[in-house]
């Protein structure tokens, strides 16, 4: 299976309502993520594309162009695996989107500010062991 790979610094913008994305039970919930969560989870990759592009000015249509092909059949569902939390408030989610055609892991560093939380690090790949290697 083709993996699909790209770690990078982003701010998303802030979500009009918390969105469903993939939420830990009983953990922390960052907006900013279970937004770029529900857009993965519902294959939004031109939404996707266009937020990081518009808020951080990094296009990531090359990177991510074999995602909608990948998993053309779409997504299961999602779930946080693991998630880690600091007492500054730093949060570390990595995500499960169980694809039809294999699973695809996100891994999202978010750390506090004013507004909440600022989503500063993402990776995305088919391949658990590469993500979990981000986890601190």
């Amino acid at each position: 299976m083709k993996a699909v790979i790209f770690a990078g610094l982003v701010a998303v913008a802030p979500s009009v309502a918390v969105a469903a994305g993939c939420a830990p039970d009983g953990g922390v919930v960052v907006e900013k993520v279970e937004t770029m969560n529900q857009m993965m989870l519902d294959l939004d990759v031109a939404g996707f594309v266009a937020a990081i592009k518009t808020e951080i000015g990094i296009d990531l249509a090359d990177s991510l162009n074999g995602l909608p092909g990948i998993y053309a059949d779409g997504f299961e569902g999602c779930s946080t695996i693991a998630q880690r939390s600091d007492l500054g408030g730093m949060v570390q989610n990595v995500v499960m989107f169980n694809g039809k055609a294999g699973p695809l892991y996100g891994y999202w560093l978010a750390v506090p500010n004013p507004d909440g939380h600022r989503v500063i690090s993402f990776t995305l790949n088919t391949d658990l062991q590469i993500v979990m290697e981000n986890l601190r």
